[in-house]
């Protein structure tokens, strides 16, 4: 925990004692998909200095959110990834983002793929009329996630573990703008900067699921 404290007993307080620190959500979020290495964090978290990150990591670690590990084979490294009370951060965080959406970006900034990922399951909203059930993988640079849909649950997970309908492979941009913008699957791969393989026309599907909620 921070050496600094609400020194209040209410939940949402203690809550925030050990997860209120600059940057200790976000490397809960870019945890929530897998494990990850030191690196890999600070290239999702740019702007979060190394000797900040460390410190959270330290105080996450302390407080039982985060953990240490080994990956591999083929080559042995060390790994931080969420312990399940960790785990348990995600709905807060889904709830956050969502409340987020609708507020503008600084110009100039962008996100993360784990920062989409936490995006598409919250603002994932299945079509009034049926159910829709289909598996696509999204690439981005040496980054995979499988993204499963099946009726009113979405499910994420880092790598390649299933059947998929579609691989798609863009930029989060590309990604982003497939959702928010008037760009199509089509015009992506015109322009060259989306590749699609296998169901051209099930990738297209998909992007139309997400979406700004209500405000």
């Amino acid at each position: 925990m921070s050496q600094r404290t609400y020194e209040d007993a209410c939940g949402a307080a203690l809550a925030m004692d050990v997860v209120g620190e600059r940057w200790a959500l976000l490397v809960v979020r870019e945890l929530l998909f897998g494990p990850k290495r030191f690196r890999d964090l600070r290239a999702g978290l740019p702007r979060a200095s190394q000797n900040v990150l460390s410190q959270r990591l330290k105080e996450l670690e302390a407080d039982g959110v985060v953990r240490r590990v080994e990956l591999g084979p083929p080559v042995s490294t060390q790994a931080y990834e969420l312990t399940e009370q960790g785990q348990q951060l995600e709905p807060a965080l889904i709830a956050l983002a969502r409340w987020g959406a609708h507020l503008p970006a600084e110009p100039g900034t962008d996100r993360s793929i784990d920062a989409f990922m936490l995006l598409l399951k919250a603002l994932y909203f299945p079509p009034a009329s049926g159910e829709p059930t289909m598996a696509v993988r999204l690439l981005v640079g040496t980054d995979s996630f499988d993204v499963q849909v099946d009726g009113a649950s979405v499910r994420i997970a880092r790598g390649a573990h299933a059947q998929t309908d579609a691989i798609v492979r863009g930029d989060v941009r590309t990604l982003w703008r497939l959702i928010f913008t008037d760009m199509t699957v089509a015009s992506a791969i015109d322009a060259g900067v989306l590749e699609v393989t296998r169901d051209q026309v099930a990738a297209q599907r998909f992007f139309t699921l997400f979406g700004l909620p209500p405000s």
